[in-house]
């Protein structure tokens, strides 16, 4: 959110721990997705490409738990995360 400054070198320094490091302008695919307020559910979009939870029970429930209003933005925030980095 910019609320913090974090140092420059710090993915790099991460991944020379041998730490797995993905990242991603969350608040800017949210921003694209239609809301900030998504940015929560783009960070769960990718993590859900790592999980051994089938994508469809993540969209199933966002259909749940999401009002109809704020669905296809949640969604789309969820496909934006999910698709992310992928090759």
């Amino acid at each position: 959110t910019g609320a913090a400054n974090y140092p420059a070198d710090i993915l790099p320094g991460i991944a020379a721990m041998g730490i797995q490091v993905e990242s991603c302008d969350a608040l800017k695919l949210a921003e694209e997705a239609g809301s900030v307020k998504t940015v929560n559910v783009v960070l769960i979009g990718m993590l859900a490409r790592h999980l051994e939870i089938a994508k469809e029970v993540f969209v199933q429930a966002l259909g749940e738990c999401v009002k109809e209003k704020f669905l296809a933005m949640n969604l789309k925030a969820f496909e934006l995360g999910y698709h992310t980095g992928k090759q």
